[in-house]
């Protein structure tokens, strides 16, 4: 068999998995008892500081070679999805829950779908949306400012989950579900019983699942089975409004329509089924939910421990925005050049994807290292940007390290290391929009609260949940000082 390569280094000789430093492992199990699903990524990291940036461990009886170096990731993701590709048990496992969009799809099915959701995250989508996007974020301000003449604590993590679900659900699907101001709705709770889910079925030493339903599987059945019955309602309202104004097919106005446009092109290669138009109406709801809350809600987190970096971001907004309370547009919220400095720091240090699930295509090699086909693979994304090598002071919250021109004196800054959003031919779809949510919540919290931890002295832990979040994170918001 001819072998593909993935080359990342010269090497003087190759070697397989087998010469790899790792931790010792037990017969049959591995390193399972090692492993606490939600404490996962921190376990893999500090085997990186122990072991090296190419290193291994074992699920059982099968191995896992870590990767955390940035000469040997970066070519990784640049060679996806030909060379490389999502664990392929992950992949079975999203589609088996029925969201198996552009986040799980492989090889043409990705191509294919990928063009249609990068449809949704245009320069000129983005535009479109904002008076949409605007009007949330008025939504969030207004419960935040009725927390704060309450003098109430606020589960900030929460609050902007159920922000990210409204922009999401708007952007891409021309809904307005106002979780904001309903409060407590059932798909909160479901989504968050979907991702915990999948979390835990990653590690299962075997899909039990398949032959016998614990209470938690049965739970998942149920969250599963009541977002898809809600999703597909949404998908015939829109159908519905499409059968009614066929004119709307030649500029469809969401995601949504696009996706239901392509599921009857008369393209077969443009085509879509309807098992990909909901698995991608899913995704998007996932995906938009979790990572995006969980970046904001660490942006909150810093800005509670460091009143200088609020001070300095307040400056900025209060100069940018004149009388305006928010940014008007996203190239205004682009101009908010610290506030995106914040952003990118909070990025750096709390990326809610600090782990990639991957593995070989083909036979191939990972600088001097033999890989088989199949073999798998875990990318310490996170891990590289906490590098000296790549970042200056890198354990410290640093945001000016971001601006242009840098100041004097700030030493090593490489920002290819930073790979929160991914990185090649995958990198997130919905990075530029995250980006502009981000710019909206830290501008209206800037302009019109000082925020602050609930408890300085409780920590805020980092919870892995498929994506990584804040556990314990509560605020306190209290009306400007002006």
């Amino acid at each position: 068999m001819e072998t593909a390569r993935a080359e990342v280094a010269p090497s003087a000789g190759m070697r397989d998995l087998s010469t790899l430093p790792g931790p010792r492992r037990l017969p049959l199990l591995g390193n399972l008892l090692e492993i606490r699903p939600t404490q996962f990524h921190l376990t893999l990291e500090g085997w990186n500081r122990r072991y090296g940036d190419l290193y291994t461990f074992w699920l059982g009886r099968t191995p896992v070679i870590v990767v955390g170096g940035a000469e040997l990731v970066q070519p990784i993701l640049r060679e996806r999805p030909k060379e490389f590709r999502r664990w392929s048990p992950l992949q079975e496992l999203i589609d088996e829950m029925g969201f198996g969009g552009v986040f799980s799809a492989e090889g043409e099915q990705w191509t294919r779908q990928r063009r249609l959701v990068m449809s949704a995250f245009t320069a000129a989508q983005l535009r479109e949306s904002h008076g949409t996007l605007s009007t949330i974020t008025r939504r969030l301000r207004e419960r935040w400012r009725a927390s704060a003449a309450r003098g109430a604590p606020v589960d900030a993590r929460r609050d902007l989950a159920r922000y990210t679900v409204d922009v999401t659900t708007a952007v891409a699907f021309g809904l307005d579900m106002n979780l904001i101001e309903r409060g407590t709705d059932p798909l909160s709770h479901q989504l968050e019983t979907v991702f915990a889910s999948l979390n835990r079925r990653i590690f299962a030493p075997f899909p039990y699942w398949r032959h016998v339903k614990l209470p938690a599987d049965r739970a998942l059945d149920q969250a599963l089975s009541e977002v898809r019955t809600r999703m597909l309602g949404i998908l015939r309202t829109t159908r519905a409004e499409l059968d009614r104004d066929p004119a709307r097919a030649a500029a469809p106005r969401s995601l949504l329509e696009a996706l239901l446009v392509a599921r009857d092109a008369d393209d077969p290669k443009a085509r879509l089924s309807e098992q990909e138009v909901l698995g991608n109406v899913l995704t998007l709801l996932l995906a938009g939910e979790d990572t995006t809350a969980d970046t904001m809600a660490w942006m909150l987190h810093f800005m509670a421990l460091r009143p200088d970096v609020q001070a300095r971001m307040r400056a900025e907004v209060d100069a940018e925005l004149g009388d305006a309370d928010l940014p008007e547009s996203p190239e205004h919220a682009q101009r908010l050049r610290y506030l995106g400095a914040v952003a990118q720091e909070t990025l750096r240090l709390k990326s809610a994807a600090p782990i990639l699930f991957m593995e070989a295509c083909a036979d191939t090699v990972v600088g001097s290292l033999r890989l088989a086909a199949g073999t798998r693979m875990i990318l310490l994304t996170r891990q590289i940007a906490l590098k000296e090598e790549h970042f200056h002071d890198a354990a410290s919250f640093m945001p000016e390290r971001w601006l242009s021109p840098r100041p004097a004196g700030a030493g090593k800054h490489d920002p290819r290391a930073a790979l929160a959003f991914g990185s090649g031919p995958r990198v997130c779809p919905g990075r530029a929009l995250s980006m502009v949510e981000s710019a909206m919540v830290g501008a209206m919290v800037a302009r019109d609260f000082d925020v602050s931890l609930v408890d300085p002295a409780r920590p805020v832990k980092e919870l892995l949940g498929f994506t990584m979040k804040p556990e314990g994170l509560f605020v306190r918001f209290t009306p400007r000082r002006r």
